[in-house]
């Protein structure tokens, strides 16, 4: 071999180790990016997706993998005719556009306006949970998760003993056969919801003013605030397909600042986030303000190593109830820094209100 063949080898012997170097370079950053480093510290607490007890959640451990079972669960709603997918909360790229990281969690609401309506015709308070949620979701093992809070968590939490007949279970039961579907698989979990009461984990406040009041106010106070973002707002009374469903609107807004902390601890707790505050008007015209506890879902999903970052989301949606509500003046300063991801949140029905939105619940410092 010359002298000039020689010196061409070794130079392209070292092109190809640089491009080996940065094709596994590029594998770092790429799986980097699907998991992040922080995936792997010592808060998360996610069990196996086949192993999880989550009080009154249902699920199914995916035969496909995350966007496989995604797509097949949004197939499986659309064959059903009194099913719409109305709204995504792409979980991981909120956090991502963050710069937080959190293995792959989504969360759809599935709407049934026929049953919802009937629903909350027994007991408002059960917009909170409504529309239906379906959890997906990519566990340590990378094993697919695939839940929903079923029918024994909304009989418990809820006073649904005056709902027409059959109406809970058959939204149950479209539920189950979705996650089915999407899973490829029948249910692994199926937890009851011994132990939780009626009302359980439901902050209210009243007001003396009048439902439009309330809800403007509310809109206002969220968005006063730049580190939220309102994610959807639902008329229920709109969508009662003519039962007794008094005015009842509820809020969907946050900032994952606050949330992914929350799953990365329990990637579970996806199915709650993210906030969500209702404004309901009795039968006596008394209007008053529904939230869900912080403390009463962190501990459904067993999370007790975030008490701080509760306690400042718990005074947050204090503040936005009490000057919703007009018995707090609150504050309207901006909370944290804003943080609205292009993306993270995807409206699929065409009845939806919302804008485009990050999700979760608060701030960095969890307020």
């Amino acid at each position: 071999m010359t002298r000039a063949s020689l010196t061409t080898a070794r130079r392209f012997g070292l092109i190809g180790l640089l491009i080996l170097v940065a094709v596994v370079m590029s594998a770092c950053e790429w799986s980097e990016l699907l998991d992040g480093e922080e995936d792997s510290d010592e808060n998360d607490a996610t069990p196996p997706a086949a192993e999880t007890n989550v009080p009154g959640l249902s699920l199914a451990v995916s035969t496909r993998g995350f966007d496989a079972t995604r797509s097949a669960l949004l197939d499986a709603i659309a064959e059903r005719a009194n099913l719409s997918a109305r709204t995504e909360v792409d979980h991981q790229a909120n956090a991502r556009n963050a710069n937080l990281s959190l293995r792959p969690t989504t969360v759809l609401f599935v709407a049934d306006a026929n049953r919802e309506s009937a629903l909350i015709a027994a007991d408002a308070r059960v917009a909170l949970d409504l529309p239906a949620r379906v959890l997906v979701y990519r566990d340590r093992d990378d094993d697919i998760g695939v839940a929903f809070s079923n029918a024994a968590y909304l009989a418990a939490r809820y006073d649904l003993d005056g709902v027409e007949n059959g109406t809970l279970d058959a939204l149950d039961d479209d539920l189950e056969a979705v996650v089915r579907a999407a899973a490829n698989a029948d249910l692994d979990a199926n937890a009851g919801a011994a132990g939780i009461a009626e009302g359980e984990g439901i902050e209210s406040v009243t007001s003396s003013d009048d439902f439009t009041t309330v809800v403007n106010r509310l809109n206002s106070a969220i968005q006063s605030r730049e580190a939220l973002t309102q994610v959807d707002t639902i008329d229920f009374a709109s969508r009662s397909l003519g039962r007794d469903v008094g005015p009842s609107t509820l809020f969907i807004f946050g900032n994952p600042n606050a949330g992914t902390p929350l799953m990365r601890s329990n990637q579970t707790i996806g199915i709650d986030l993210p906030q969500k505050m209702l404004v309901a008007q009795a039968d006596d015209g008394t209007v008053t303000v529904y939230y869900n506890r912080p403390a009463f879902i962190a501990a459904r999903h067993d999370i007790d190593d975030r008490d701080d970052r509760i306690d400042a989301i718990a005074d947050l949606l204090a503040q936005i109830a009490g000057e919703a509500a007009g018995t707090s003046a609150g504050t309207n300063e901006s909370v944290g820094e804003a943080n609205t991801p292009a993306g993270g949140t995807t409206q699929l029905g065409d009845d939806s209100v919302a804008r485009p939105a990050n999700d979760l619940s608060a701030t960095e410092d969890g307020a």
